[in-house]
């Protein structure tokens, strides 16, 4: 049970930080490369991003209850790793690769880096 309820907190305060780092900051740069992005309803695509953020928080609270993550240290330095190990070699590879600026990739690295960091405090100060 409070691995569920260290989901539903870490998805809330996910929404917030991917809204400043996927969405605020250098908003503008979006506009660069309009090629770049799909057209269609944005609320589906939020929708269904929040949906693969909650998948990827699961999947990252189950990791930390495997490994016996118990603290904040142990706990950020898990979320660290995990960024190090995928999120930001995915990140910067897409930004070498693909045609948006490389504002976007330090804010979506940052924004992924938030993520894990969110999903482990939420883990250690409700399941921990």
């Amino acid at each position: 049970m409070r691995l569920f309820l260290a989901l539903i907190a870490a998805t809330v305060g996910i929404s917030l930080s991917d809204w400043l780092f996927f969405g605020v900051i250098f908003h503008d740069e979006y506009m660069r490369t309009p090629e770049m992005w799909r057209p269609g309803p944005e609320s589906r695509k939020i929708a269904a991003s929040m949906l693969f953020a909650v998948f990827g928080t699961a999947a990252f609270l189950v990791l930390a209850q495997r490994t016996g993550v118990h603290a904040f240290g142990p706990a950020m330095a898990l979320s660290v790793l995990v960024w190090l190990a995928a999120a930001l070699p995915q990140t910067a590879t897409n930004t070498l690769y693909l045609k948006y600026s490389a504002k976007l990739g330090v804010s979506h690295a940052l924004g992924w880096l938030a993520r894990l960091v969110i999903a482990a405090a939420a883990f250690v100060l409700i399941v921990g």
